[in-house]
């Protein structure tokens, strides 16, 4: 193991069952084992100026099959908090995932010490709390399970580094193997050395004269997911403007041989989506409001940046944060999003070159879009609003496009959305 890009941390676990918090706001909607439920993460703690605090934990849905709908589930509260506690509000479950094969949920708890809970979903779609464990980073703004469900892995914004925690067969945290964390800084070696951008506007935000500048301070993790075959692990990071790849060992959990790919000084790397064929990659650059398109080798893990292309209309003037993106059912389009512009950006593919092409922009009907999901069917695109607009809403998918149905749910500092399936 190299020392030097690794930080080895050994933390204690609290298992317990936590009290229920939430109000039945909308009408409740009688479910079976057979429905389909929705989950989604929030911000409980106004400490932080984007972060609202007007949620009340993982507010836990049925989703109406035909319609997209979403309703309280009955003779259950709206939402359950993700620790227990005086200090549970302060948790911000704002990332979510769920197990790839058992019927948990996993919530990345974004505040200064960082931890991640992790709930069991019952029969009747509702969650119920299992345990937090600290993830040894700080900030966790994003969660993932690997495909093969042995491991968990963070993204900590605030530490700038990527947790990987081992899971026991029953999806819980296995306290007897040690956590490790990576730097991001330590990614990228001697040859291609990792350093962050400065806080300037990017050049293609210069078009649209926009002010998107931030955090280019140092690392800053913010996603970290498997590519599809689950032989390597994916980082992207925003103030070192890089995408990373991980080899990864599906027994140790080890992260070794990292790879990385540089896009635009000071775009911010976000969040990426991986093309059906497991061969491109889209990324959004948050600063830049782009779209970077990338190669990928599912062999090695190699990456090559092809082109960016800006997410905004010709013609915008102003200031944009790009950050989500979501590809859809037909693997010809994908959608990102745009905050301020509040807008979902639709892209077409080129069927050979994989380049991207944008369409055209939908308002999302809500104020600062964070996230995007499709449901399990791939029919209906839910945006969340974490900022002033306090909701959910929700889009049929129509091929190529996407529509909205005239739905919102209110959900204080909307942040992700999982599904029970």
């Amino acid at each position: 193991m190299n020392s030097n890009r690794r930080d080895f941390v050994k933390l204690g676990i609290a298992t317990a069952s936590v009290g229920l918090l939430g109000l039945n706001a909308v009408p409740a909607f009688s479910a079976t084992s057979k429905g389909i439920f929705a989950y989604i993460g929030t911000y409980t703690d106004g400490g932080k100026p984007w972060r609202g605090g007007r949620g009340l934990g993982v507010h836990q849905f049925v989703v109406n099959q035909k319609t997209g709908a979403l309703s309280s589930i009955a003779e259950e509260p709206l939402a359950v908090l993700s620790a227990l506690g005086d200090t549970a509000k302060q948790r911000n479950p704002a990332a979510l995932a769920r197990h790839p094969k058992l019927p948990l949920l996993y919530a990345a708890n974004e505040f200064e010490t960082g931890s991640v809970s992790v709930f069991r979903i019952k029969e009747n779609g509702a969650l119920s709390f299992v345990s937090e464990m600290p993830c040894g980073g700080k900030g966790p703004c994003y969660v993932s399970v690997h495909p093969d469900g042995r491991f968990l892995f963070t993204a900590n914004y605030f530490s700038g580094d990527v947790s990987v925690i081992a899971l026991q067969t029953d999806g819980t945290f296995d306290i007897n193997r040690t956590l490790v964390v990576y730097q991001d800084v330590d990614a990228c070696g001697v040859a291609t050395p990792c350093k962050h951008g400065a806080d300037v506007v990017p050049a293609m935000a210069k078009s649209h004269e926009g002010f998107a500048t931030s955090d280019h301070d140092g690392p800053h993790a913010h996603m970290v997911q498997s590519d599809p075959e689950g032989n390597f692990v994916l980082v992207a990071d925003l103030g070192l403007d890089r995408l990373i790849a991980y080899k990864f060992d599906r027994n140790s959990g080890i992260l070794s041989q990292p790879t990385s790919v540089a896009v635009s000084e000071s775009s911010g790397a976000r969040h990426f989506v991986f093309h059906p064929n497991g061969k491109w990659i889209y990324l959004v650059n948050e600063e830049a409001s782009s779209i970077a398109f990338i190669r990928y080798s599912a062999r090695d893990g190699a990456l090559e940046l092809i082109r960016e292309t800006s997410a905004l209309p010709n013609g915008y003037k102003g200031t944009s944060y790009a950050s989500s993106i979501c590809m859809l059912p037909d693997g010809k389009h994908f959608v990102s999003l745009n905050r301020l512009h509040d807008s979902l950006s639709i892209f077409t593919i080129n069927a050979q070159s994989g380049e991207p092409t944008l369409l055209r922009q939908e308002w999302t009907r809500g104020n600062y879009p964070r996230s995007c999901k499709l449901d399990p069917s791939g029919k209906f695109l839910y945006v969340c609003h974490n900022k002033q607009s306090d909701n959910v809403t929700i889009f049929r998918v129509r091929g190529g496009d996407v529509q909205f149905t005239g739905q919102f749910v209110a959900v204080g500092s909307a942040s992700d959305i999982a599904f029970s399936a």
